[in-house]
C-alpha cells in the first residue's frame, strides 16, 4: 500500500480495535457498541478506499511493458506461479507427515517439491523457448539411478507436475516419467558470460521447506553476463510487514487478529489476499510484487526499499541457522550501525524481498570462509532489491558477478541495503572486521 493509504489504515485502527470499557452499565455497554460498530464500517470504507487508491495508481504502470523482456517477465511469472502450487501442495503434505524430505550426498535435504518445480519451470519456459540454456540447482541422477525408490519417487514428481500444468493449461499434453526427467535435466547448464542463461533454485531454503517456514522459488535470467529479470515466489511470505505481530523478533509471524480472518474467510478476493507473494523485476523497470494466486484479482504493487535509515526503528536480516552464517558478526555490525532491534531471521531468498519492500533495512551473510556460494541462491533476489532502489554487494562494496559459472567470487560475504545506508554499512563491516581482527 502506498504511504497515505497506510496512514489512513492507521490513523483509523486505533479507535475500532482499541481498549474495551469497564462501565457495566447496559446502556453505556449498547452506547459503546454503537460507536465501535460505526467505526467498524469507517475501517473498512478506508481499507476499501487504500485498495482503490493503490489500483488506480498503479495501473496507469504495467510491469516490463514494452521493455526488451516484456515476454520473458510474463513467462517467468507464469512459471514461478505454477511451481508454487506444487510446493504448497507439498509443504502440506510434509507438514501432514504423508510426505518426507530426502538427504543428498552433500548431506543437503531435497523434497519432491524441489524436482517437481524445476520441472514445470523447465517446462513453462520451454513453451516460448525450447532452445533455452538453464543452470539449475537439481539434477535427476538420483532418481535415474536410485533403483526402486528412485523409481517410485520419479511416479510421484510426474504426477505433481502434470497435476499443477493442467491447472492452468487443461490442454497440455500429458508427460511421462522420461519427460520429466529431461525437464530437470536442463538445469545442468553451466552458466557464463556469453548468451542468455536462465538461473534457478526451485526451493530456496528446503531447510525452512520441511519446517513449513519461509521458502522461497527463485528464478532469474541472465544475458551477455548481466542480471536482467528475477521472479520470485513466496508462498508463506505475508501480504504486508504491517500485519507481522512483533516489534523486536526473530522471524516472521502473524497477529492472533489476522489469523482468526485468514481462518474465518471473507467475501472479496482483494481483502482476502494476507499470504503469498510473487515478486518480479525487470532491469531497468523496478520491482513488483504480486499476489501468488492469479485468481486473487488485485493489481501489482511497485515496492521500493528504505528510503530513510533511522537505526531506532531499522530491522536487519540475516539467516536462521549459525551454521549458514556469522551471527555474531552480523550482531557487531549492526551494532555499529546503531541498530537497537533484534535481526529477523528467515530462510531462503525471502530475505532478499523483506528489503526490497522495505521489511528490513539491511540484509547481511558472513559464511566460513571454505564456503562457496551458489549462483541460484542469490541471483533471483540480487535483482529484486536493484530495482527496488537498494544495492546488493559482497562485503568489500564489488557487486556480485554471475558469470562466472555455478559458484560466486565474494569477499567474505554477500549485503543489500538501500542506496543511501550501502556506505555507512561498508564502514560498520571494516570496523567491525577490525575489531575482530584485534
Amino acid at each position: 500500500m502506498s504511504s497515505e493509504a497506510l496512514r489512513v489504515m492507521r490513523c483509523a485502527a486505533p479507535a475500532a480495535f482499541g481498549k474495551k470499557g469497564t462501565n457495566g452499565n447496559t446502556n453505556a455497554s449498547d452506547r459503546r457498541r454503537t460507536r465501535q460498530q460505526k467505526q467498524h464500517k469507517r475501517v473498512n470504507r478506508a481499507f476499501a478506499s487504500a485498495i482503490a487508491e493503490d489500483n488506480a495508481a498503479t495501473a496507469k504502470e504495467v510491469p516490463a511493458k514494452g521493455t526488451k523482456y516484456e515476454k520473458e517477465n510474463e513467462i517467468a511469472l507464469d512459471a514461478v506461479r505454477i511451481a508454487s502450487t506444487i510446493c504448497d501442495k507439498v509443504q502440506g503434505q510434509l507438514m501432514r507427515m504423508d510426505e518426507k524430505s530426502i538427504t543428498k550426498g552433500d548431506k543437503s535435504l531435497v523434497t519432491l517439491a524441489d524436482y517437481a518445480a524445476q520441472a514445470v519451470i523447465a517446462w513453462r519456459i520451454g513453451q516460448d523457448e525450447p532452445d533455452m540454456k538453464f543452470l539449475g540447482e537439481e539434477d535427476a541422477d538420483a532418481l535415474v539411478n536410485g533403483g526402486e525408490d528412485g523409481k517410485e519417487v520419479l511416479g510421484k514428481i510426474t504426477v505433481l507436475v502434470n497435476e499443477a500444468i493442467r491447472a492452468f493449461y487443461p490442454d497440455a499434453k500429458e508427460l511421462s516419467d522420461d519427460d520429466v526427467i529431461a525437464l530437470i535435466d536442463k538445469g545442468k547448464g553451466e552458466g557464463g558470460p556469453v548468451g542468455r542463461h536462465w538461473i534457478l533454485d526451485p526451493v530456496d531454503g528446503t531447510l525452512g521447506f520441511v519446517r513449513g517456514d519461509q521458502y522461497a522459488i527463485a528464478l532469474a535470467l541472465m544475458d551477455e553476463g548481466e542480471l536482467v529479470l528475477g521472479a520470485m515466489g513466496c508462498p508463506n511470505m505475508p501480504k504486508s510487514g504491517d500485519v507481522l505481530e512483533f516489534n523486536d523478533a526473530y522471524s516472521y509471524g502473524f497477529s492472533p487478529r489476522t489469523v482468526s480472518k485468514m481462518l474465518a474467510g471473507g467475501s472479496s478476493a482483494k481483502t482476502d489476499w494476507y499470504k503469498g507473494c510473487v515478486f518480479t523485476a525487470v532491469r531497468g523497470n523496478g520491482c513488483w510484487m504480486w499476489p501468488t494466486s492469479p485468481d486473487v484479482k488485485v493489481n501489482p504493487t511497485k515496492v521500493h526499499v528504505s528510503s530513510a535509515f533511522d537505526p531506532k526503528k531499522a530491522r536487519f536480516c540475516e539467516p536462521v541457522m549459525k551454521a549458514n552464517s556469522s551471527q555474531g558478526f552480523t550482531a557487531s555490525v549492526a551494532d555499529n550501525l546503531g541498530i537497537e532491534s533484534k535481526p529477523l531471521r528467515i530462510y531462503s531468498q525471502v530475505k532478499y524481498g523483506s528489503v526490497a519492500r522495505a521489511d528490513a533495512d539491511v540484509f547481511m551473510k558472513f559464511p566460513k570462509a571454505e564456503y562457496r556460494e551458489k549462483v541460484w541462491d542469490h541471483a533471483g533476489g540480487v535483482i529484486l532489491v536493484e530495482e527496488a532502489g537498494g544495492v546488493v554487494s559482497d562485503a568489500g562494496g564489488a557487486p556480485l558477478d554471475f558469470s562466472k559459472g555455478r559458484y560466486l567470487e565474494l569477499d567474505r560475504g554477500i549485503v543489500a541495503a538501500s542506496s543511501a545506508l550501502h556506505e555507512k554499512l561498508m564502514q560498520a563491516i571494516q570496523l567491525s572486521w577490525d575489531s575482530a581482527a584485534l
